[in-house]
């Protein structure tokens, strides 16, 4: 996603493309304690759709999509996720 399709509504977004999975949550993590300290109801995780690896499926998706549904994710605040963008990104509704 490009700057120019990034949401206009003030959430705010963290793009994934190119971390490893731990890397991947490590930076949800810390979007997240940025978010609710910002007082964000939401926050719009990029995690690709997967066409750019040789698969063309999505790397990061599902194991960011279950460490957000988890018990990590609900700790930090985490009230919902939907897959958003063609499966691409992750809307994330915040407590």
């Amino acid at each position: 996603m490009s700057e120019e399709d990034a949401p206009d509504d003030g959430r705010p977004v963290v793009d994934l493309h190119g971390l490893s999975l731990e890397r991947a949550l490590r930076r949800v993590a810390q979007e997240l304690h940025a978010a609710r300290v910002r007082r964000s109801a939401r926050l719009l995780v990029i995690t690709g759709a997967g066409w750019g690896n040789p698969d063309r499926k999505p790397v990061l998706r599902e194991g960011v999509e279950a460490w957000l549904r988890g018990p990590e994710g609900r700790s930090m605040g985490v009230r919902d996720v939907r897959r958003v963008h063609k499966g691409g990104a992750l809307d994330v509704h915040l407590d």
